[in-house]
């Protein structure tokens, strides 16, 4: 997911994303006229043909308004997506804060008449002992290749169709919410790459000869693993926007499906390190980062707040230092002394106007 999505970052961060992506995902996938090639020449000579003396402008026109979200509306996926990607991003930083090991990602809003940076998430990556004690989960996970083999190389890409098969989404119908989950997976990787770099940590083929991954392995770092903090991200997104569409009668959608959310994000991590590609501790991380995002993401669609979550590696061990497996039974919610924390109070990040645009069009797909 990562690898293959990162090469059309680089390219010109949302734009490779947003319009391969979102053309693959919602507009490629929703035909019409689209499906339609009409060669140049044949359009020359049509008009040739019927076009008559020129008459000037003649018809008459509704200008869209200045720097409104509803002109979103008028443009194709990719600009869509784009134009809401740089308005997402507006504002994020990356602090190291001179500590080796340490990294946060920090939060200000530009539009606010005091700018003042929030934390959203603090990084602290495992040891290199660490690392290497978490190789024998790797090697000991190989023994799964066999049955996970198809999974796994099928989620090489973004994985839709996991995502689809559990709630039946599809192109003619979830349009938005396909966008949404394009923004996603754009801000995912956006984060995930400048915290890769800034803790460049080693893959587990460069420990022992004897890894040997069933796929190629990525040409970027592995802590924290960018599928993990994707599929999270995405599993997060999703629920958040099912409970936002579920009428007040009954539990809501998206905690109905909290569950199987978790699950498959869950699966989709660890399958990389069934591929020899990552650690456990990577896919741990990676769900704390994907958490984060998503809940930044749908705060600044809706202007709510968000509380700021951590992910210490060097307490990711069991009590006698053993090295630790990846698990969603591990709690994300202390407040302190654990891998996982998450701050009692919470802080608002503003609203993205053209954000929450996308986010209300795709909760009338749930309708």
């Amino acid at each position: 997911m990562s690898g293959g999505m990162s090469g059309g970052m680089s390219g010109g961060m949302s734009g490779g994303m947003s319009g391969g992506m979102s053309g693959g995902m919602s507009g490629g996938m929703s035909g019409g006229m689209s499906g339609s090639i009409v060669s140049a020449d044949a359009l020359i000579l049509n008009r040739a043909a019927i076009v008559g003396p020129f008459s000037g402008a003649v018809l008459h026109v509704n200008e869209p308004a200045f720097d409104q979200a509803a002109n979103l509306a008028l443009w194709t996926d990719g600009p869509r997506i784009e134009a809401c990607f740089t308005q997402l991003v507006e504002g994020l930083l990356f602090k190291t804060d001179g500590k080796p090991g340490k990294a946060a990602l920090e939060f200000a809003n530009l539009q606010a008449r005091s700018i003042q940076p929030k934390r959203l998430v603090t990084l602290r990556a495992p040891t290199g002992a660490q690392f290497r004690k978490q190789l024998d989960l790797v090697a000991a996970y190989a023994d799964l290749r066999a049955d996970r083999g198809a999974e796994i190389v099928d989620q090489q890409a973004p994985p839709m169709a996991f995502w689809s098969s559990m709630l039946g989404l599809t192109a003619h119908r979830h349009k938005k919410t396909l966008q949404l989950m394009d923004l996603a997976f754009s801000l995912s990787i956006f984060v995930e790459m400048r915290f890769k770099h800034i803790f460049a940590s080693l893959r587990p083929v460069a420990m022992s000869p004897q890894i040997q991954p069933m796929i190629e392995t990525p040409g970027h770092g592995s802590w924290p693993s960018g599928h993990a903090t994707e599929a999270f991200a995405v599993a997060v997104l999703l629920e958040a926007l099912l409970n936002a569409a579920s009428s007040r009668n009954g539990s809501p959608n998206g905690t109905e499906c909290h569950e199987q959310l978790q699950r498959l994000a869950a699966r989709i991590a660890t399958n990389r390190v069934v591929a020899g590609v990552h650690f456990p501790v990577d896919s741990a991380a990676g769900r704390l980062l994907g958490t984060a995002l998503a809940e930044f993401l749908v705060a600044r669609a809706t202007g709510t707040k968000v509380h700021e979550r951590g992910f210490d590696g060097r307490l990711f061990e069991g009590p006698g230092g053993e090295p630790l497996d990846f698990s969603l039974h591990q709690s994300m919610d202390h407040t302190s002394g654990h891998a996982y924390t998450r701050s009692a109070s919470n802080t608002g990040v503003g609203s993205a106007p053209l954000v929450a645009w996308l986010w209300k069009e795709a909760l009338k797909e749930w309708a």
